[in-house]
Order: C-alpha cells, then sequence, then structure tokens
C-alpha cells in the first residue's frame, strides 16, 4: 500500500507531468508499480513515507530514478531527490530536484533538462502547471531548442498545447534553418497560427541574411520558405 501512494504521490504526478499530459497524471495506478530501493520508511505519526538509495519507481513504460524520496500523504507532497532521471513515452526528464504538490504543479530545479518530441529546454528551474493548458514557467530563464533553432530568455513561459512562448528580458531566437535571427527585451512566438510568426517589443532587432531591421516594436512572419516577412 505505502509502494502505490509513494508511487502514486511522487512518480506519476512527476514522471506522468513529465510527460506532459494531464491526462496520465490524472489516471495514476491503472497499471502494475514497481519501486526499489535500498531503504523505505513511513512514518505514522507525520503520515511520511521516505525511499532512499537506488531509488527507482516504475508503471508501465514510466520510469523515475534518484537518490532519495519522499511523499506526505497528508499533503500530497512529494520530492525526489539526487541525479533525478524521468521518462514517459516521448518525455525525458534530468534535474537535480523534483517537487510535486498534489495533481496540479510539479517543480524541477537544478540543471533541468526538458525533452519531448523535438522540443528541448534547459534552464535553472521550471514550474508545470498541467491543468492550466500545460503551462510552464521558467522563471530564471532558460533556453527551448528545437529542429527550427533556439529561444532563450532571463523568464521564459510557455503553453505546451497551444504552441506559444514567451520570453522577457535578452529575448534571443536564432533560426539557421531560416537564417534568421532576432532579440529585444520581450519575445512572443506563436507557433500554432496559420502564419506562425514573432512579435518582438523594446530595442528590437532581426538579421536574415544581409538585411537588418530594428524597430521598437517588430513582427515578424515566419514563411515555410525560410523567409521572414517582417512588419
Amino acid at each position: 500500500m505505502m509502494t502505490k501512494k509513494l508511487y502514486r504521490g511522487v512518480l506519476l504526478l512527476l514522471a506522468a507531468a513529465a510527460v506532459g499530459t494531464a491526462a496520465s497524471a490524472a489516471q495514476p495506478g491503472r497499471e502494475p508499480t514497481n519501486l526499489t530501493a535500498d531503504s523505505l520508511t513511513y512514518d505514522t505519526r507525520t503520515g511520511v513515507v521516505t525511499a532512499e538509495a537506488n531509488v527507482r519507481m516504475e508503471q508501465g513504460t514510466g520510469w523515475v530514478e534518484g537518490v532519495r524520496a519522499t511523499y506526505n500523504t497528508r499533503t500530497e507532497e512529494g520530492t525526489v531527490e539526487g541525479g533525478v532521471r524521468a521518462m514517459r513515452e516521448d518525455m525525458q526528464l534530468s534535474c537535480d530536484r523534483l517537487f510535486a504538490q498534489g495533481q496540479n504543479h510539479w517543480q524541477a530545479t537544478g540543471s533541468v533538462r526538458m525533452v519531448k518530441a523535438d522540443r528541448t529546454f534547459t534552464g535553472p528551474q521550471a514550474d508545470y502547471y498541467p491543468a492550466q493548458n500545460d503551462y510552464l514557467l521558467a522563471a530564471s530563464g532558460g533556453t527551448i531548442t528545437s529542429a527550427d533553432g533556439t529561444l532563450s530568455a532571463d523568464r521564459l513561459e510557455g503553453w505546451l498545447k497551444e504552441n506559444r512562448f514567451t520570453g522577457v528580458g535578452n529575448a534571443h531566437l536564432v533560426s539557421p534553418p531560416r537564417d534568421l535571427e532576432g532579440g529585444g527585451d520581450r519575445m512572443d512566438y506563436f507557433g500554432n497560427a496559420e502564419r506562425p510568426y514573432v512579435v518582438l517589443d523594446g530595442n528590437a532587432w532581426v538579421f536574415q541574411g544581409n538585411n537588418m531591421a530594428r524597430s521598437n516594436h517588430m513582427t515578424v512572419y515566419l514563411a515555410d520558405d525560410g523567409k521572414a516577412v517582417t512588419e
């Protein structure tokens, strides 16, 4: 029972969240679970389950590893610490510490690297809210990398289902396939629009080929042929 509680509270909230799908996180326990660790304790007074040393939790195709894991059965808060790695379906996550609060919020801190499909996020911290349109917040900044290039900023926000991202503070976009580079104080990327585009505000600039454009406000439409149209 405690094994299942620990897994539900930590692995599925974290590894399933790492999948980036709220549905997976909302349906724990549908598949057999397995927990291995050198030490497992449960404090009936505090309601805290603790697994230590060589911790690995598995369910179906998902798993998470770390040095230490805890889960509070009363508050539904869980952590995995120490060289954390998690994987489920097309999502891979690594960090120093993973924290979950119920099924609505998880936080990865310390050398965060998250890979889903063709997109990779790297940064010092990431907060994920599956019930809020798969909202991702990197308050301390980071970089998002895809086949099209990179987007970095001092603060990043992403709405994963909408393929929409906002970067504030030293926002910088590089797209080698389009021979395009741009930046500004703020950048908004709309990837699911009929014509994907980027809006740059504050000291905005765009460089493509031998062409350079500067403005306080600029909209760049990204064409499939690699050309960029600014407005």
